[in-house]
């Protein structure tokens, strides 16, 4: 549970989510990285990452990113399914 106290800890603003909103996808937060790609942190802890072109992509438990203003997050879960899910339900409405 300490890495979502890490990623709410840094005062963390929404990056406009691509393609979805954030209350329908129940995700909590959105980071934005130095690659030009997002996490998104689910309510319940996990993460899922989107490339800078707005896809799905899949990430190593505890594989390091760094964020846009330099600092360091470790990956939690990989819910690409669950991302790719939230963006094509949204896309189809």
């Amino acid at each position: 549970m300490s890495i979502v106290k890490t990623v709410v800890g840094f005062g963390l603003i929404f990056s406009g989510l691509s393609a979805f909103s954030v209350d329908q996808a129940g995700i909590e937060k959105s980071v934005e990285l130095k690659d030009g790609s997002t996490v998104h942190l689910f309510k319940d802890g996990k993460m899922a990452m989107e490339n800078k072109f707005g896809r799905p992509y899949r990430m190593q438990e505890g594989e390091m990113m760094q964020t846009k203003d330099g600092k360091s997050i470790a990956m939690k879960g990989d819910e690409v399914a669950r991302l790719s899910n939230a963006m094509r339900t949204h896309l189809s409405r």
